[in-house]
């Protein structure tokens, strides 16, 4: 298939005229006499019959004619569709993000983003994945950006740290330690401890860090992907579970204990990650450049209760 011959074609059937086609292709007559030629030799059909000094479409042209026109104009649509993508406040976004930061931060951000009308022609389309999940998709070029936690061994993605939480017991309200104010990690090691599965991320490498320095090790009970299910589990005071989570608003509305941890340093951060292999369109680059602003100068993100 040559598709210089399709557009010749389809330029010829609007004017049904060689000579006028041919000058509106900048080609000579012969020229588009022998592009028509070839391509009624490779249908095996004839596209044009004589009609006086002028030519007309056969019923097979007319047919051949209905599908290209559509196909060029697909094509031209796409193209300037694409060609706006070159200023950077117009455009599409493929974003991901953690399902814990939907909460609060996700919409405070967007607020924000759009709040400023130049952005009125950029479209964001969010997604919820976990951290490996993110990732992937990074890597194979359906997300744009993504915050996840931080995924080691990873050379094509850059990880700009965007947030911080704080992490926090979570306990049954009848729980024996549903009492204390404050807990020391060594103090948690007697109760079994719901931990993260490996797609999370790096919160439970960094969980596991902090238990390091104890002189046992934390007693697994099991793994789950997400703090709504762990405290619901923790609720029940089944076994007298515990489980160590960030500490998130929507944790409140369940009947377990937050308690704090006694640790120099219980915190762990939130990652703005991109491709660093692949090209990044300017309504990309804004969107980050305004995600790591925005979270610069909001104070009240600096360690915050998603």
């Amino acid at each position: 298939m040559n598709f210089n011959n399709l557009y010749y074609f389809k330029i010829m059937a609007e004017y049904q005229h060689y000579t006028r086609a041919a000058e509106q292709l900048f080609i000579t007559q012969p020229s588009l006499s022998r592009a028509i030629a070839s391509l009624e030799e490779d249908l095996g059909v004839p596209l044009f019959e004589k009609d006086g000094r002028n030519v007309r479409l056969t019923k097979y042209g007319n047919i051949l004619y209905t599908y290209v026109s559509k196909g060029y104009e697909e094509i031209e649509t796409g193209y300037k569709i694409l060609s706006q993508f070159k200023n950077k406040n117009a455009g599409i976004i493929e974003f991901s993000f953690l399902f814990v930061l939907g909460y609060h931060y996700i919409p405070s951000l967007i607020k924000s983003f759009f709040a400023d009308e130049s952005h009125k022609n950029i479209t964001v389309n969010f997604h919820q994945f976990n951290s490996i999940t993110t990732i992937n998709r990074i890597k194979e070029g359906s997300i744009d950006l993504g915050l996840c936690t931080y995924i080691p061994d990873e050379p094509e993605i850059t990880f700009t740290p965007i947030l911080t939480q704080r992490l926090i017991c979570i306990t049954a309200l009848d729980h024996p330690l549903a009492n204390r104010s404050t807990l020391f990690l060594e103090e948690l090691l007697p109760y079994p401890i719901i931990q993260y599965p490996k797609a999370a991320g790096e919160i439970q490498w960094f969980i596991n860090q902090l238990f390091s320095e104890c002189k046992g090790k934390p007693n697994l009970f099991c793994t789950m992907g997400d703090e709504i299910t762990m405290a619901g589990l923790v609720s029940t005071n089944h076994k007298n579970c515990i489980a160590i989570v960030p500490d998130l608003d929507v944790l409140d509305n369940l009947r377990i204990k937050k308690i704090p941890i006694n640790h120099p340093n219980p915190f762990r951060n939130i990652y703005l990650a991109t491709s660093k292999n692949r090209h990044k369109v300017p309504c990309i680059e804004l969107f980050y450049t305004f995600i790591v602003n925005y979270t610069k100068n909001k104070k009240e993100f600096t360690h915050i209760n998603f």
